[in-house]
């Protein structure tokens, strides 16, 4: 695959670092050139992610629901790496319940982390942005299920639409100093567990088939997504929600046939019928 990028001299920030998408994120960063901090809750999956790659990327065990430590996320880059140009808020929880079991703690938990923590993110990552005066880029993350039921996913549904919302507004706000805000919205990403849980197994053996490309999407994938907001070709995208689903979000699986059997319009078509 043909997909390359030069961030040499860059900073970028990576949170949920720890597995799946930032991983990846972290990995094709530090591949293009760029130094990266690299932040999560879970020290030991984050000390994975950073072993391959040396002083080119910082570890910070963190908790992005804190305002002290977003605030010292950011700081780790202008202390390690002398500066900040990417803040890419990937850290999110996703755990399902049906709506009349749904707990109140964990409602406020999910929205904690993946609203209150974009934010907090992206507000000490734009100061520092700012105060550079270079301008930047700030890649927040979504999904699918911010704009159609998924049975379960009322928290993480209803966070991911604010989280959308939001990334408008800071879009707007941040424009003025060249610092372009977008929103990536993921579909189904091979980073299940494995082996998969019989009941996840299940679901996904009846929804893979009806995805319109009919396969999951590879973190690889998202990354490049990622990268290409972070580069010099997406200088005239700011505020876009971009998808990176296998169509998921536009309809389910062709099966290759077009039958017309609404007799109504057959003047139209100039079609004779038996």
């Amino acid at each position: 695959m043909n997909v390359s990028y030069d961030f040499t001299g860059r900073v970028a920030v990576v949170t949920g670092a720890a597995r799946g998408v930032g991983r990846e994120l972290v990995a094709q960063l530090v591949a293009a050139g760029a130094q990266v901090v690299a932040t999560d809750r879970d020290e030991a999956g984050l000390a994975e992610t950073c072993r391959p790659h040396g002083n080119v990327v910082t570890a910070v065990a963190a908790d992005i629901r804190s305002e002290e430590d977003t605030a010292m996320v950011v700081e780790t880059a202008r202390t390690s790496y002398g500066r900040l140009d990417f803040c890419i808020n990937n850290a999110a929880v996703a755990p399902h319940a049906s709506l009349l079991d749904e707990r109140p703690d964990v409602w406020d938990t999910v929205f904690a982390v993946n609203c209150r923590g974009t934010f907090l993110m992206t507000r000490a990552a734009a100061r520092l942005l700012i105060e550079q005066g270079e301008g930047g880029r700030i890649v927040n993350f979504s999904s699918g299920v911010s704009n159609r039921g998924s049975a379960g996913a009322a928290a993480y549904a209803s966070s991911r639409a604010a989280t959308e919302s939001f990334s408008r507004v800071a879009a707007i706000e941040l424009a003025p100093h060249d610092i372009l805000v977008n929103c990536v919205s993921p579909g189904l990403i091979d980073t299940q567990p494995k082996p998969l849980p019989p009941s996840m197994a299940s679901s996904l053996a009846a929804r893979v088939p009806a995805l319109p490309l009919a396969r999951p999407g590879q973190p690889a994938e998202v990354g490049h997504l990622v990268l290409w907001l972070c580069s010099d070709g997406a200088d005239y995208v700011t505020g876009s929600l971009c998808h990176v689903d296998g169509g998921a979000g536009v309809g389910s699986r062709w099966n290759g046939v077009v039958v017309d059997e609404d007799v109504r319009y057959d003047w139209v078509t100039g079609t004779s019928r038996p």
